[in-house]
């Protein structure tokens, strides 16, 4: 999931500076919603949404792009 994948009903909130602090809107895919969160540079670190069978993933990651994806599971 990255915010190129979504382009329908795009919300942006950006900082005083002009810099992206959040996106949400409806994935691409239509597999549901899309958030993303962005750090004070302006990289995504926090991605939310649903995955291909409409469960819910979350990561997390660092500003080098490394980190971790939560999905449901056993």
């Amino acid at each position: 999931m990255r915010a190129s994948d979504n382009d329908h009903g795009l919300l942006t909130v950006m900082s005083k500076t002009g810099t992206n602090l959040i996106y949400a809107g409806a994935s691409a895919s239509g597999n549901g919603f899309w958030f993303e969160g962005f750090n004070k540079t302006g990289e995504g670190v926090v991605p939310l949404g649903a995955d291909d069978y409409g469960n819910g993933v979350v990561g997390a990651y660092n500003r080098k792009g490394k980190g971790r994806t939560l999905k449901p599971g056993p």
